[in-house]
């Protein structure tokens, strides 16, 4: 657990440290919000509110030239990480997201895929997956409030897609976050 807090907020204090100039060439959105792990696990509830046990932030930066689709939306990579305070998994993934806002209305949606590297914090506890490399894929759906400022609900599916020698018993979360845009 130290080790992976260590790591993240290493990566966090080099995104931050970035020159003006860069932060202006390469604008960037935050993401923060609270999520419910393993929402399709036999005999969980979503709505039940003691299921809240993870806190998630995610970084997304705009590319200039690279990411904008024009109307088919924007393309842009993605860091990010999922912390559990209740002895799962903890996550840090990294990958790209297509962003479509339709013209006029203040929703939008996304779709991402990338890849995942997670840690169990208590080792008695039964592993969920064969080995620490993951893929993650994720669907979005928000609504912008502000100028720069959304509030979105997530779905993020990470699996190690049975290839490291144990069944595929793949994790599925469900997050509310906020986002503010730069």
């Amino acid at each position: 657990m130290f080790r992976l807090l260590a790591r993240v907020t290493l990566v966090a204090a080099a995104l931050f440290m970035a020159p003006a100039a860069w932060a202006q060439i390469v604008p960037f959105e935050v993401r923060g919000g609270v999520s419910i792990g393993g929402v399709t696990d036999p005999g969980t509830s979503l709505f039940d509110p003691d299921r809240i046990a993870e806190a998630n932030v995610e970084l997304l930066y705009s590319l200039p030239g690279i990411g904008d689709l024009g109307l088919l939306g924007e393309v842009r990579p993605h860091l990010g990480g999922t912390l559990s305070f209740s002895g799962g998994e903890h996550l840090v993934y990294a990958g790209l997201s297509w962003t479509f806002r339709p013209p006029v209305l203040p929703v939008f949606g996304e779709a991402s895929l990338g890849g995942a590297w997670q840690t169990a914090s208590d080792p008695d506890a039964p592993q969920r997956f064969g080995c620490p490399a993951l893929g993650r894929a994720a669907a979005t759906l928000g609504v912008d409030v502000l100028p720069g400022a959304s509030i979105m609900a997530t779905v993020s599916h990470v699996s190690d897609f049975g290839a490291c020698g144990t069944p595929d018993n793949g994790r599925t979360d469900a997050l509310l976050r906020v986002g503010i845009r730069f």
